[in-house]
């Protein structure tokens, strides 16, 4: 989502139906739960619930559309004896710019099967996309230490 162009706070648009924009936007917040993948765009649209417009509505339809075009596929934990923990992390330096904020996100695996995710914006301004990464491995590295500790 947001791919080519990311919707600014006040984009000039005209508004459009919010009772329905946020009766949507509220059903998909708690579908997040259980599908992580559309995690940050609900996320993203729900910073537009109060000013939202037309652009935002679309948005929102790309997002069901994807819903419904992904249906058959689901988290499945699998059973296995590799009790080996993998963590992935990425960043995304500066993308919005209304805040210059970066978004930084992880998954940890264990053996096969996710056990913790994330995905949000860093708390801080980075001055460069090594900062923002940096700051996504440290984020993520303290999350495999606590589960490590768990386990």
């Amino acid at each position: 989502m947001f791919a080519a162009e990311v919707p600014q706070l006040h984009d000039g648009a005209e508004p459009s139906d919010a009772t329905r924009y946020r009766r949507v936007l509220g059903k998909l917040q708690y579908l997040s739960f259980t599908c992580p993948d559309i995690s940050f765009s609900v996320n993203k649209l729900s910073q537009f619930m109060h000013s939202q417009c037309e652009v935002y509505w679309k948005e929102l339809k790309r997002v069901l559309r994807y819903l419904q075009g992904t249906l058959q596929f689901s988290l499945h934990i699998q059973r296995g004896n590799d009790f080996s923990l993998h963590m992935y992390s990425d960043a995304d330096w500066a993308r919005v710019l209304s805040d210059r904020a970066s978004n930084s996100g992880y998954i940890l695996l264990f053996g096969l099967n996710s056990v913790s995710w994330s995905s949000r914006k860093q708390r801080t301004i980075a001055r460069s996309s090594t900062e923002a990464k940096y700051r996504a491995v440290a984020s993520a590295l303290a999350k495999t230490n606590w589960v490590t500790n768990l386990l």
